[in-house]
């Protein structure tokens, strides 16, 4: 199209400041004379970097949120240094989850009707509950699919949802039940 680069710097001008700066940033990375395709690359690459520490940075402020409500409750205390550590709370806390949880004898893999799919985004200070969660759904007969996905026709036990609270990771999971399929199964 004629005027398609004319198009874009006006377009980008009606939409604010932000991206005024990204096609400028744009202009600069592409160089002279690039085409309108090379400029919209350079533009989704600043504002996907842009989206990318947002998130990141609301990752970081979520996770503070809760290592301060860890505090709270006495479960940790922090050091002059920064460095974080259990008090004898957390300690017996975590001795009374590591004796309560024995998901394997707890629950008893029952067939659904519905695919279940379960995904977590659990920050790293949890490695040891993300570990006993794979565990749980690995004994409920679950398949990971992805990195944190995981899928099955399974009827979820109701001890599932308060283990999961138990841990201290409810808010970091979302379960969600498939109740149609997609159109791509049925055209194969």
């Amino acid at each position: 199209m004629k005027g398609k680069i004319i198009y874009k710097v006006l377009d980008l001008l009606r939409n604010g400041a932000q991206d005024q700066a990204d096609f400028i940033n744009a202009v600069i990375r592409a160089g002279y004379g690039a085409s309108s395709a090379q400029l919209d690359y350079q533009i989704s690459k600043l504002q996907d970097k842009r989206t990318t520490l947002l998130v990141k940075k609301q990752k970081i402020t979520n996770f503070r949120k809760y290592l301060s409500k860890l505090k709270q409750q006495g479960f940790i205390s922090q050091n002059n240094q920064g460095g974080v550590f259990l008090k004898e709370k957390g300690k017996k806390k975590l001795n009374d989850f590591d004796n309560s949880i024995s998901f394997k004898e707890a629950y008893a893999v029952k067939r659904g009707d519905r695919v279940i799919v379960i995904s977590y985004d659990i920050p790293v200070a949890f490695n040891r509950e993300r570990n006993i969660l794979r565990g749980m759904l690995a004994a409920l007969g679950f398949n990971l699919v992805h990195k944190s996905v995981w899928v099955g026709k399974v009827a979820l036990p109701a001890r599932l949802i308060a283990d999961l609270s138990n841990l201290g990771i409810i808010d970091f999971v979302e379960i969600l039940e498939v109740t149609k399929n997609g159109t791509l199964k049925s055209k194969n």
